[in-house]
């Protein structure tokens, strides 16, 4: 038996259809096919959760695109690409140990700079070695830094 629902707006019968709906970031758009129930009678429109993941992933592309960052699926493929574990990515290039988790699992986008440079490190995987040999990066030493820029205290 086919699941039927009523419009909460109107009370008439919805339909499950698949419809063009419009995805809108910064400006920009892109159209995609929608699954949803969809009233015969007004505008009104359910999707559910797993149909929710169609927007979800047009979005995550459409703002990937537009911000000029990766999407999940490009920060892992780059990663593995590099031959890196997501704990050692996170050390190796910054972020922590759990930041490539987060990128590719879509629960914190890369940022713009963290982009770069994994394009980078994907267009020449050589170049990582000059990050870090034992997977973390080189400790940055200051040379004859002063030790109290402010003076001496008084009490």
């Amino acid at each position: 038996m086919e699941k039927t629902l009523r419009c909460h707006e109107c009370a008439s019968d919805m339909v499950r259809d698949r419809r063009p709906h419009e995805v809108v970031y910064k400006g920009h758009s892109v159209t995609v096919a929608q699954s949803g129930w969809y009233c015969t009678a007004c505008a009104e429109v359910v999707i559910d959760g797993t149909d929710m993941t169609v927007l979800e992933e047009a979005f995550l592309h459409l703002k990937a695109e537009v911000d000029g960052i990766l999407t999940p699926a490009e920060v892992t493929r780059i990663r593995k690409h590099l031959g890196l574990s997501q704990r050692r990515a996170g050390a190796l290039l910054g972020g922590g140990p759990r930041s490539f988790q987060k990128y590719e699992s879509g629960a914190d986008w890369v940022t713009r700079a963290m982009a770069n440079l994994l394009r980078l490190l994907d267009k020449d995987p050589s170049r990582l070695a000059e990050l870090g040999e034992t997977g973390h990066a080189r400790p940055v030493r200051a040379r004859n830094r002063p030790q109290n820029l402010m003076g001496p205290r008084s009490k």
